[in-house]
């Protein structure tokens, strides 16, 4: 049904109080996602070690979860918008949330990858169907900052989860990581449930958004550039923990406080959006943040400490924090009458890089080490920097709106 509670978002310039209890829900729910997604980063050198297996092997447990995540998201994508993204969201929780505990209850590699895998295709409605529906009810000049703040989410989570999950690792075992976040994960599930009646749902088009009608928008060179974003960030960042045990032998414990300075940093980041966005033209953002990953992978191939790569993977995730958002903010104007559709086949993009970067990287350095393996990363971002430049310029693009005959222009850069 139709709520009437609150105007569309480009005719009001405030929210409801109660979306903003819905959309804090939702920040919390990614969080945990967050959590569960980064926790595995400084757990590879444990892992390998008990299963017996090389660190790109355990890697696997990486790629096992992207790739899950980015595939499930053409089938949430048309659900969220046929029955409500907040609705589907909160029962894919369900699913994360029983996946995410049974992650340290196997006795062999298998079974905890075949649980990653459950995991991961269950935590892929989450993000980017919050991020839809921010599209729905936040303001487009607002959008990229609100965006921003849920990145920032993600990063808490990244600097407590890799905290925590060393932590968890070396008091106990990393078995008790997993039950742990499933439990956590329940509880803000409930929560999600209490406030999902206050889910703004506004009349469904004439002819349901169809992924060709999508792709017919400005979104495709959206997705190509997405997809290296992923391979290179989210595909490369979890082998900074091999890195750090082979070259200065860190445990389980550091390696998480390390790349925990990764998440603090894209918090703050989040914090400077607002300022940045007014003195950058989106090009320009996405340019900077590609320039800063790719300095801290190159940085981080010749450090000769831990706390240098823990700049590094401050830097890094930064950068992403910069760029990322400014692609996501484009993402959410381009296809308005499908946001959900749109924004899956986003994410698909985005995970589908991961999965498959995190398989490419982990042969690189079976193949070539960390030096030059990172090396090629950072190389790999200013070529991404470059091609951002020609595909994300101020211009106006039309898309086919499905509800009817004619247009809408899409939102310029600045």
């Amino acid at each position: 049904m139709t709520s009437p509670a609150l105007p569309r978002a480009s005719e009001d310039s405030g929210l409801a109080e109660a979306q903003r209890k819905l959309l804090f829900v939702l920040g919390v729910a990614t969080f945990m996602v967050g959590l569960d997604g980064r926790v595995v980063a400084p757990l590879l050198p444990s892992i390998a070690s008990e299963f017996r297996v090389s660190i790109s092997t355990a890697g696997y447990l990486v790629s096992g979860y992207l790739l899950p995540y980015g595939l499930f998201q053409l089938a949430y994508g048309p659900l969220a918008d046929r029955f409500g993204k907040v609705r589907v969201a909160a029962c894919a929780m369900v699913a994360f949330s029983a996946g995410t505990a049974l992650c340290g209850v196997f006795d062999s590699f298998t079974g905890v990858l075949t649980a990653r895998v459950f995991t991961g295709a269950a935590a892929a409605a989450l993000i980017p169907l919050t991020i839809a529906y921010i599209g729905e009810v936040v303001p487009y000049s607002r959008r990229q900052a609100s965006l921003a703040m849920l990145m920032a989410s993600s990063g808490a989570a990244q600097a407590f989860s890799t905290s925590l999950g060393g932590l968890v690792a070396v008091a106990v075992s990393w078995r008790q990581v997993f039950p742990l976040l499933g439990f956590l994960s329940g509880v803000v599930t409930l929560w999600l449930f209490t406030q999902a009646k206050h889910e703004v749902r506004h009349a469904r088009p004439v002819q349901a958004p169809r992924y060709r009608d999508a792709l017919r928008t400005p979104l495709r060179p959206l997705l190509g550039l997405v997809f290296v974003e992923g391979a290179l960030f989210m595909g490369c960042f979890p082998f900074l923990s091999g890195l750090l045990e082979q070259r200065f032998g860190l445990g389980a414990l550091w390696i998480g406080v390390v790349l925990g300075a990764g998440g603090a940093a894209q918090v703050v980041a989040a914090r400077l959006m607002p300022s940045l966005i007014r003195r950058s033209s989106e090009t320009g953002l996405v340019v900077i943040g590609a320039v800063a990953m790719s300095l801290a992978y190159l940085l981080s191939a010749v450090a000769t400490s831990p706390v240098g790569v823990a700049a590094d993977a401050a830097l890094l995730c930064v950068g992403f924090s910069i760029c990322h958002s400014t692609l996501q903010t484009r993402a959410t104007e381009v296809f308005p009458t499908g946001r959900g559709t749109a924004l899956s086949l986003f994410a698909f993009a985005l995970f589908l890089g991961g999965g498959a970067g995190s398989v490419g990287m982990g042969i690189l350095l079976d193949r070539y080490g960390y030096q030059r393996g990172f090396a090629l990363a950072g190389a790999s971002f200013l070529l991404f920097a470059g091609y951002a430049w020609r595909v994300i310029r101020p211009r106006v693009s039309v898309a086919v709106d499905v509800t009817g005959p004619g247009v809408y222009p899409a939102r310029p850069s600045r």
